[in-house]
């Protein structure tokens, strides 16, 4: 905003969004999707027939009649990135419940 003061100045404040995550969040999603889309446009696959395994054991456990397509890179890696991230939150809580546990079972495993 512009402020005109007793020294006749003009004074531009800074922009201040008021979530300053969903800024930073939609500059990774775009950049995400300009990687997705360069990745598409490459003539050599490589993260398709990578994840192509992954995802068709995955497929084959879990929903038995589905069609696993070899995807494109930039698909693949959209794909890829949320399949890592629910691994990743399966694996945290996991060891976050463990521990947990450990630590609530500790003074009756000592008592002996």
């Amino acid at each position: 905003m512009k402020h005109l003061h007793d020294n006749h100045y003009v004074y531009i404040e800074p922009f201040r969004p008021p979530f300053p995550f969903l800024v930073v969040l939609g500059v990774v999603v775009v950049v995400i999707g300009l990687t997705a889309d360069w990745l598409n446009g490459l003539p050599v696959q490589f993260v398709g027939p990578v994840l192509y395994p992954i995802e068709r054991l995955l497929n084959a456990a879990f929903f038995p009649d589905a069609q696993t397509p070899l995807r494109p890179n930039g698909s693949a890696l959209l794909v890829l990135l949320p399949t890592v991230g629910l691994f990743a939150a399966i694996y945290f809580g996991a060891r976050a419940i463990f521990r947990a546990a450990q630590r609530v079972l500790r003074p009756f495993v000592e008592r002996r």
